[in-house]
């Protein structure tokens, strides 16, 4: 009786641990008859511990592991028992039988299999309701096996038939279409009046040429649209979505777009769901489907039948393109994909989305056409004066043609998206892929670096250096994951030590990674971690492959970074153990016992400080920990979650990337601040820090710590910090947002699902493209190929040349206008002809500004890019410095062209010369100009600025020289005094 007690006693406490609910059911009131294959059925379900029917009150207690099974997936199953019992099943979709009509079939309660069908009969425009059918109706709809997958035949032939799997996109401007949106444009319109306003004076050569101009800036702005849009597309090829499948039995990884329907595909946490899928196997599954259904919360999926009228967003055993896996692991059959997917159906949609135009093109734009709004009112009250006094409405007209043509950098749209999309195509070739344009703009202002440690500034190689066992202290050797090197004992302690063998063998078998060797590479297919793990079992001389064919895994509880601990339930001939492994204070938590000399006994707070101990020295060394403990179950459903036996601890170290403690120092010398966020043990993460000269006199917050600060605390502190350790992804999301709350713009890497919340906050979000998650590189602005934090430093260089190339191409451009404008207006005042015709006015746009000015666009990075602190993202688009900048030269470029225009008109060598003399000045003010505005001072680092500074003077020359063009621009040659006039001016003007 006792006895019995006791064990109610126990079976009692184990259920308190689970979640209880009472479900009315009306079909089992008063029956009891029913209430007890109700009963027994719900507490056959997977998830659920305990049932009980109570036909007096017509409810149904049900007492069930939430992480495995939730209350709506319950009432389901409750739901579908009761029509089965209530009414024959009712088959939407009905095989052809060999010996048996439809309505047999339909009422036979036989289950279905290969013997007794020989097709189904698919209505094309009827949909399937794969959500209602069994695994092996499925399978034969769709011709294939769960087991083995498809065939390479089954395949080719689904490819012709589906198609490939990827959603429309948006179909592309053409080059045609570019070009007359660009027409449209207010400052193309404006020249364009220019123009007629020019053919109306009779001046054909200068209406003629004007019309040119325009339709060749309009032409190549077009076709810098189309490159950079092309450019970005491209790029996509290089972020190639993969996928994992079976095939003829063997798993393999391919690319999502040749995934068929009847494909087997395996996913796990992290992973974005490449196609419509029925799960066939599922473990601990969670999803997300915000993508598809709106709702942020998670949903619980498993492999169990729906009712045929359920709504797309209750069917549990249904995954979707383009959703996202949260935890967990599945198996699925693909059942529809492409355009035929509930996303694809949905994705037309999107194509009526607009790309948006960065905002510093937006600046750019807004700032042209605010100041021909300017002009247009400067040259009416001028003009206006002018007529006053005496001057004809054709001579005010082409004063104005002149004026508006000297006065308008048309190019600096077009050089700002140019400077973009070439910083673009640089990046992408430095291992960072850009997404959008805006985010170059970001880089250049960015002052706060939050990143990950392992993989990002480590190599993500794991290597096990010291083991902690049986209070026996063990250092091993060896590089990486060649699985060679010698396990050697610290202070004489015998190898000869089951203990040793037992922890080795619970890091095989809480693993999920294999170990191939490519070559002359052992590489680790898994988490670098657990690779790490399993090297270690092979110095041991372990076989790996016997351990696991002999020990079969039956259930798992997957790492999760906020649990920080993984746990797998195996069965053998040995009976049933749970092994546990993850961070020291997770397991620690979890153990009642510690395996010491070869036996169990009692763990104490003297063990608990000892393990504290060895833990910080390897700390100080700057290896992770890892715990590792285990426990004796009666069966696979038993209790996993405490009175474990602890085992032990192995350090293993991570090595520095080559490059990453160069590119923190540059950082810093740049005024960028770098924050290391990791889940690491604090004394690891300061080790690591201090190796990388990332950690000087900062603090090291754990992620215990932040939690018990209030956001007003982190904020007085955050500026202070250099490392947080032990964090979650929740954390990391609170600490991006506290430092934009104290005014930085802050770029974050991450690789995990959880990740991708802080960032998508972060002003720049940067994914890992090598181990990230789908999810992670979805919400991210940047993606490194690499995973390489140098990478990151290469592309805010890029970001910051993109700055830099915009100011110096606007001191260029609007010195240029300033320097036009002032030559002409001084020329008015004096009362003499304009210096320059319109002809050469044009001709100076087409040169100035689009062959020299955009070799301004392309200007590699300066050395000392990274030697001054970020530029300010709100900052106005011509500050006072750059405004100062442009006056100075602007006003030099025009005084000197004035001066030699009138000295000549002084002389008396006549105004053709004159203008000639004022027009060459122009030009070589220009070149020099190009290169006084070049923030990369090495000789011959932009060749392109070369070649077309070769190529204007080798114009210009033509144009003074040459018979034919004389005519045409009004120009006379020159001999040497004049040059040496013109070498004169252009100095001074430089000054």
């Amino acid at each position: 009786m006792l006895q019995a007690f006791k064990g109610f006693i126990s079976v009692d406490k184990e259920l308190l641990q689970y979640k209880r609910m009472r479900i009315p059911v009306n079909a089992i009131y008063r029956n009891e008859k029913m209430s007890i294959n109700l009963s027994n059925y719900v507490s056959s379900i997977h998830g659920v511990k305990h049932s009980k029917a109570n036909p007096i009150t017509g409810k149904i207690l049900v007492i069930f592991d939430e992480y495995i099974i939730n209350e709506l997936i319950i009432s389901k199953h409750i739901d579908k028992y009761i029509a089965k019992t209530a009414r024959a099943p009712n088959y939407s979709l009905l095989p052809i039988c060999k010996d048996k009509s439809e309505e047999e079939v339909a009422t036979s309660s036989e289950a279905i299999s290969p013997e007794n069908y020989t097709e189904y009969t698919v209505c094309k425009d009827v949909e399937v309701p794969y959500h209602a059918l069994s695994r092996n109706e499925i399978e034969n709809i769709l011709n294939t096996d769960s087991l083995r997958g498809l065939s390479n035949h089954s395949v080719q032939s689904k490819i012709k038939e589906y198609g490939l799997n990827v959603l429309s996109e948006k179909k592309k401007k053409s080059f045609l279409s570019s070009f007359i949106e660009n027409l449209d444009d207010f400052t193309v319109k404006v020249l364009l009046g220019a123009g007629a306003v020019s053919f109306f004076l009779g001046l054909m050569p200068e209406a003629i040429a004007l019309g040119g101009v325009i339709l060749f800036q309009t032409a190549l702005g077009a076709a810098e649209q189309h490159k950079s849009e092309n450019s970005l597309h491209s790029l996509k090829d290089m972020l190639v979505h993969k996928a994992t499948v079976i095939r003829n039995g063997h798993k393999k990884e391919i690319e999502s777009k040749y995934i068929v329907p009847g494909d087997i595909i395996l996913l796990e946490a992290g992973d974005k769901i490449p196609a419509d899928a029925r799960i066939v196997e599922s473990e601990n599954l969670m999803t997300t489907e915000a993508s598809l259904t709106g709702e942020s919360s998670y949903v619980m999926k498993s492999p169990y039948i729906c009712e045929e009228d359920t709504e797309l967003g209750n069917r549990f055993n249904m995954l979707f393109m383009g959703t996202n896996i949260l935890s967990g692991k599945a198996k699925a059959i693909v059942v529809a994909t492409g355009k035929d997917t509930e996303i694809g159906k949905i994705a037309s949609l999107l194509d009526s989305i607009e790309n948006t135009c960065p905002p510093l093109q937006n600046k750019a734009e807004s700032f042209i056409n605010k100041l021909i709004k300017i002009y247009i009112g400067c040259f009416a009250a001028f003009g206006g004066i002018a007529l006053l006094f005496g001057r004809g409405l054709a001579q005010v007209l082409m004063m104005g043609v002149t004026f508006f043509l000297g006065s308008i950098p048309e190019g600096l749209p077009l050089v700002v998206t140019s400077c973009m999309a070439l910083s673009v195509q640089r990046m992408s070739k430095k291992n960072a892929i850009v997404r959008n344009l805006t985010s170059v703009e970001s880089l250049g202002a960015a002052d706060v670096i939050c990143c990950d440690k392992t993989g990002t500034l480590t190599m993500n190689e794991m290597t096990v250096r010291e083991v902690f066992v049986d209070s026996c202290h063990y250092k091993a050797s060896g590089v990486g994951y060649n699985p060679v090197g010698d396990i050697t004992p610290i202070k004489g302690y015998s190898l000869e030590n089951a203990s040793l063998e037992k922890l080795v063998k619970t890091g095989v078998l809480c693993n999920n990674s294999t170990l191939t060797n490519t070559g002359d590479k052992w590489e680790v297919q898994g988490d670098p971690t657990e690779g790490a793990l399993i090297t270690m079992a092979h110095k041991m001389n372990l076989n790996v492959d016997y351990i696991k064919e002999t020990h079969s895994c039956v259930k798992e509880v997957p790492f999760d970074s906020c649990k920080r601990y993984m746990t797998s339930v195996v069965s053998s001939e040995d009976g049933s153990y749970a092994y546990c492994k993850g961070a020291l204070d997770t397991v620690l938590d979890k153990c009642t016992t510690i395996y010491d000399g070869g036996k169990e006994r009692l763990f104490t707070s003297t063990d608990r400080k000892k393990l504290k101990s060895v833990c910080d020295k390897m700390a100080d060394k700057a290896l992770r920990i890892l715990a590792f403990a285990y426990k004796k179950i009666d069966n696979e459903n038993s209790e996993i979650e405490s009175n474990f036996v602890f085992l032990g601890l192995m350090g293993m170290d991570d090595p520095p990337r080559e490059g990453v403690k160069e590119s923190i120092q540059k950082c810093f010398k740049a005024g960028i601040k770098v924050v290391m966020i990791t889940g690491d043990y604090m004394k690891t993460a300061g080790a690591v820090g201090k190796q990388l000269g990332l950690l000087t006199n900062g603090l090291i917050l754990s992620g215990s710590e932040l939690d018990s600060m209030s956001d007003d605390e982190l904020d007085s502190k955050i500026n202070k910090i250099q490392i947080f350790a032990r964090t979650t992804p929740k954390q990391k999301y609170r600490i991006v947002k506290a430092l934009k709350r104290c005014g930085h713009v802050v770029a974050m890497t991450g690789d995990g699902v959880n990740d991708a919340p802080a960032i998508k906050e972060a002003d720049i979000g940067i994914a890992m493209g090598k181990n990230g998650s789908d999810i992670a590189r979805d919400v991210a602005c940047i993606t490194l190929v690499d995973d390489n934090f140098s990478t990151i430093v290469a592309a805010i260089e890029e970001g910051r040349s993109v700055t830099s190339n915009v100011r110096n191409t606007m001191k260029y451009l609007f010195s240029g206008a300033i320097g036009e404008m002032s030559s002409i207006f001084l020329s008015f005042a004096f009362g003499l002809p304009a210096p320059l015709i319109a002809i050469q006015m044009i001709w100076i746009n087409l040169v100035s500004e689009t062959l020299l000015g955009s070799s301004l666009a392309v200007e590699p990075p300066s050395e000392d890019v990274m030697n001054y602190p970020p530029s300010d993202k709100d900052a106005p688009f011509i500050d006072k410095s750059l405004k100062r900048g442009i006056i100075r030269r602007g006003a030099g470029i025009g005084i000197s062209t004035f001066g030699i225009y009138a000295g000549s008109m002084l002389f008396g060598l006549g105004v053709s010369k004159a203008r000639t003399l004022a027009f060459t000045n122009f030009i070589c003010s220009q070149v020099a100009n190009v290169y006084n505005c070049r923030s990369n001072k090495k000789a011959f680092a932009n060749k392109y600025m070369t070649k077309m500074v070769l190529s204007s003077v080798a114009l210009l020359l033509g144009i003074i020289y040459i018979p034919f063009f004389n005519s045409l621009f009004g120009t006379v040659p020159l001999g040497l005094l004049s040059w040496g006039a013109v070498l004169g001016s252009t100095v001074l003007s430089s000054i």
